[in-house]
């Protein structure tokens, strides 16, 4: 970063190939040795989508995911998709984390913002995940998903209009494991597949919480795979959700994800990147998932 310009090649080269925690060591000993903070002199060294993505690397996974709520929450209108692909895909220590880094960020309680920043029905869905409360045992009670299934029915296509309380409660209560017995139980009972019915009666951001709540119990690599390909579809890239994705599972499951991805579309996500992003951005995300 000395004289004009910035070598972004060695940035890449460096944060590229470290570990969160390895990178968290060198913007601590860069403090000690300039007296400066790493991630504010990289700002003002670099731009665009690069710049973006070096500083997510920066930030430890739980401030990173607390900081991009705070994003989502402040300022005009609230960035709801960005909270359902957060705190939705998260486990119970997950959100426990996220939750004490959005405390020591923001100085107030997360499920008390969700409550200001968002209304009705979703809100109640978004405070009742953030309670991490969900049961992560893998055994399954089939005698209490074909129970939650009828639930849903009578909540759902048996009544006049939706009982939204009853889908929220069974979505965010039970384990990833039952929830998928409770999707096996209600095909059985009911004409639809359970996601079907829930395409029928939820709209909106409550819609998209809970098909995703769906997508991640019944595969989370393919789910994380098909959330990687919307970014690229179409015209343009949604930078944004790409960068956040391939951060957020750099060190969790990418290795997972990227081998759904290459099952479902039949190419590797490198490949993907390589056709859909350019410069020094491609390289860094490239290294990313190397």
């Amino acid at each position: 970063m000395r004289g004009w310009g910035c070598n972004n090649t060695e940035v890449t080269k460096i944060l590229g190939n470290r570990s969160a925690n390895q990178r968290h060591e060198i913007a601590e000993t860069f403090k000690n040795l300039f007296g400066k903070d790493l991630v504010e002199e990289l700002k003002s060294e670099l731009g665009g989508n690069f710049e973006r993505l070096v500083v997510a690397l920066m930030a430890p996974w739980p401030q990173y995911c607390a900081k991009q709520i705070v994003k989502a929450c402040k300022g005009a209108g609230t960035d709801e998709k960005v909270l359902v692909d957060i705190l939705c895909t998260a486990n119970n220590c997950q959100l426990k984390m996220i939750r004490t880094a959005y405390k020591a960020m923001d100085g107030d309680e997360l499920e008390e913002d969700l409550r200001k920043e968002l209304s009705g029905d979703f809100a109640n869905l978004m405070v009742a995940v953030c309670q991490a409360s969900r049961h992560e045992d893998e055994s399954v009670d089939e005698d209490r998903a074909k129970q939650d299934a009828q639930k849903l029915m009578e909540a759902g296509e048996l009544k006049l209009g939706t009982d939204e309380s009853t889908f929220i409660a069974v979505l965010v209560r039970n384990s990833y494991a039952q929830l998928n017995a409770v999707a096996a139980a209600y095909e059985t009972i009911s004409s639809k597949k359970l996601v079907d019915a829930i395409e029928a009666e939820l709209f909106g951001d409550l819609l998209y919480a809970a098909k995703t709540i769906l997508g991640i119990a019944k595969n989370k690599d393919e789910y994380f795979a098909q959330l990687l390909q919307s970014t690229m579809a179409g015209l343009g890239t949604d930078d944004k959700t790409l960068i956040s994705v391939v951060v957020l599972r750099s060190e969790i499951d990418l290795g997972n994800i990227m081998q759904a991805y290459e099952n479902l579309y039949g190419k590797t996500l490198a490949a993907a990147i390589e056709e859909e992003t350019s410069g020094d951005y491609k390289k860094l995300l490239l290294d990313i998932i190397d």
